[in-house]
């Protein structure tokens, strides 16, 4: 059994419960899926702010959970948020949903686009998708709504403005596919998929089959560089006591 760890950076729990129930639908049976959020951050993460303050918390969590053994954590956020650094903190793989989603739809069609809800996030996602290598193919749209507007009673028209923003890039941008730009839009890439007749890529759903695979075929996060430990060196003030487990 491989134990899974999603790790939604912020501070919504309704978006870590939509989450963990879709994690559960899709995953192996022999996956075991639990789904948390730190004890502190932002309660949504849109733009670079929101991104660094959310990053200590998702630490924060890793660095708890990782003795007892994960064998790959997901981070709930589509900007990828504290991805790099949470390599360094765990020998487990870790993927991020923007990057899951990408590799997805790199293999299923040859121009897509990602529509998240605010434009205060097209850029952010400009820089991951150069960073992945999928800018000649991927062009990033806003829905004009806030990420927190999928629930509650803004979901139905969070929906149309999505749906819009979707037709709008497979009319206009020449896109394929539809990558959904937000975690807590999991719930519906079935339906919109149905609506838009192309393949709609979730980066929850991706992203735990990408850590599922790994997982399963035994393999960890190189420490020989990049993604090696962080140096022992006292931290102070709020992050006292903050030192990185090696293992």
């Amino acid at each position: 059994m491989s134990k899974i760890a999603i790790i939604n950076p912020n501070m919504s729990v309704g978006f870590t419960d939509k989450i963990r129930d879709q994690a559960r639908t899709i995953a192996f049976p022999h996956s075991d899926i639990i789904a948390l959020n730190p004890s502190f951050g932002p309660d949504s993460i849109e733009g670079y702010y929101d991104e660094a303050f959310a990053s200590v918390g998702l630490l924060s969590v890793i660095r708890e959970i990782d003795p007892t053994g994960i064998d790959g954590y997901v981070v709930a956020c589509f900007d990828d948020t504290g991805v790099d650094a949470a390599r360094c903190l765990t020998a487990a793989p870790v993927m991020g949903l923007c990057e899951g989603a990408l590799r997805f739809a790199q293999a299923l069609a040859g121009r897509y686009a990602i529509v998240t809800p605010m434009a205060v996030s097209v850029r952010p996602l400009e820089h991951l998708v150069r960073k992945y290598g999928a800018d000649r193919d991927c062009v990033v749209r806003a829905a004009g709504v806030r990420t927190l507007d999928f629930e509650g009673s803004q979901a139905a028209r969070a929906y149309e403005a999505l749906l819009l923003a979707a037709q709008k890039s497979l009319r206009e941008d020449d896109a394929e596919a539809i990558v959904l730009g937000c975690a807590g839009m999991t719930d519906i890439a079935d339906r919109l998929k149905a609506d838009l007749g192309v393949p709609v890529i979730d980066g929850v759903q991706a992203a735990i089959k990408m850590v599922e695979g790994m997982a399963s075929l035994k393999l960890s996060t190189s420490k020989h560089s990049t993604y090696g430990y962080p140096p022992a060196k006292p931290y102070h003030g709020l992050f006292a006591g903050f030192e990185p487990v090696t293992g």
